[in-house]
């Protein structure tokens, strides 16, 4: 068993490391100067250990491991920076920011806001855990969430041992603070190639992780393809469509946790994005991998936007385009799943309009891409799971699914109302022949009524 001075010493370049690209994806989700320093990595365990990360108001970031299921990660930032961070994401005025760093205001936008810049966090680390883990590791964004001094997330565990690095954070001219990111032991152990002693709990836990594991038979892949094909609709968004994506709620699918760990995150501007930061090349149709160019390449660079029905979307004041911020992107439902995949990696869609016979019929959102593709989503081998994934056909997702949707002759009050009622992350937008011609997302519009309000 290594000393906790030698685990610390091991592991100080990974985070180094970590940090640094964190930084200069941070600059670029932000378009602001954001630096992330390491001061010091050390262990964590038990509720008085634990309570040290909590002395203010504090945003967490839970993420967990879902490839070979060896543990989670807590991301830990302060009140006043997931603040900054969050509005010069969303280019709110940097006088309103300011202004809400100072009286620490966290509300629902800055909570939505919270949520991607958690997954532009992801999404480095993924890259960095897919080439120490190339067989199975891969971290999955399940729910961000405000708490309060001297209050602890339900998934600390006591009896887990946290490797936990230190930093201090500046973003902008706005005040450095400190965040943390804890790394549980068995996830720390298989990621860093550490030895960290466990408590008698974890220990057994881990033992029989591994004992499953070795245990376990390898599916063939017609097997595999046919239990996917019974199963992808409920997985993806809930026999009735209300259960939306991970973690989320939504009667149209759209309303999932995790919304783009692969960088896809586009701000209030909406869609524009960085497309894709997660490590891994494309691969076609088969699940074969293209040796340059990417499969949406190869297709022309054809990107099918529904424009199709000859209206034009309304650009008087106070229409609904004022708040449809994201493109309106669809695929057919006979196209592969691996065509949407690769769509919202590199060209930034967070929503995908699934088409049949021109009109829309289904919504699919990047958390529920996620959750079809688990631990294989940016790794470069493809086992026989993932190429059966990778074959069915789009229109398999959220087959259940109950469509909200609004027409383009809408209100934004309408919208406002329907994404409240349904508890919805993002409206589809459709034309009076139902061809989608865009995507309200809820930030838009609580942007929409905040500049209104202070007008």
């Amino acid at each position: 068993m290594e000393t906790p001075d030698k685990i610390i010493k091991k592991t100080r370049p990974f985070f180094l490391n970590f940090f640094g690209r964190l930084s200069t994806d941070l600059n670029t989700l932000t378009a602001a100067p954001v630096t992330v320093n390491l001061t010091d990595v050390e262990l964590l365990r038990g509720e008085d250990d634990l309570e040290s990360s909590f002395e203010k108001d504090r945003c967490v970031a839970y993420v967990r491991e879902d490839g070979l299921n060896t543990g989670d990660v807590h991301l830990i930032f302060d009140v006043a920076t997931s603040i900054a961070l969050t509005g010069l994401m969303m280019m709110m005025g940097e006088g309103v920011i300011q202004n809400q760093v100072k009286t620490r205001e966290y509300n629902e936008e800055i909570e939505e806001g919270f949520n991607e810049v958690s997954n532009q966090i992801v999404g480095a680390f993924n890259d960095l855990i897919e080439k120490k883990m190339p067989n199975g590791g891969h971290l999955f964004l399940e729910n961000t969430a405000r708490f309060e001094y001297g209050d602890l997330p339900t998934t600390f565990k006591e009896t887990t041992t946290y490797l936990t690095a230190n930093a201090e954070i500046q973003v902008s001219n706005f005040p450095q603070e400190t965040c943390r990111i804890l790394v549980s032991k068995g996830l720390a152990d298989e990621l860093l190639g550490v030895t960290i002693e466990g408590t008698p709990e974890e220990e057994a836990e881990i033992a029989a992780r591994k004992a499953e594991q070795s245990g376990g038979e390898e599916a063939n892949s017609e097997e595999v393809a046919d239990s996917l094909k019974d199963a992808l609709g409920d997985t993806a968004s809930g026999s009735d469509g209300a259960t939306g994506g991970a973690g989320g709620s939504g009667a149209d699918g759209t309303a999932g946790g995790a919304a783009g760990a692969d960088g896809t995150g586009g701000g209030a501007a909406g869609g524009a994005g960085s497309a894709g930061s997660g490590a891994g090349g494309d691969f076609d149709d088969d699940g074969t991998e293209l040796e340059s160019g990417g499969l949406l390449d190869q297709a022309g660079g054809n990107l099918n936007y529904s424009t199709s029905d000859g209206l034009p979307v309304p650009d008087e004041p106070g229409s609904i385009k004022v708040v449809m911020t994201e493109p309106p992107f669809s695929l057919k439902e006979d196209e592969k799943i691996m065509t949407a995949i690769n769509a919202m990696r590199h060209d930034g869609f967070r929503y995908i309009g699934v088409e049949s016979k021109g009109k829309l019929i289904r919504v699919v959102s990047h958390s529920d891409l996620r959750q079809v593709m688990g631990p294989f989503f940016g790794t470069k081998a493809m086992g026989p799971r993932d190429k059966a994934i990778c074959t069915l056909a789009f229109g398999k997702l959220n087959e259940g699914q109950q469509l909200i949707r609004i027409p383009l002759s809408g209100s934004i009050n309408q919208a406002a109302d329907l994404l409240a009622e349904f508890n919805l992350r993002c409206l589809p937008v459709v034309s009076d022949k139902g061809v989608l011609r865009g995507f309200i997302p809820v930030h838009s519009v609580m942007s929409y009524f905040r500049k209104k309000k202070n007008a």
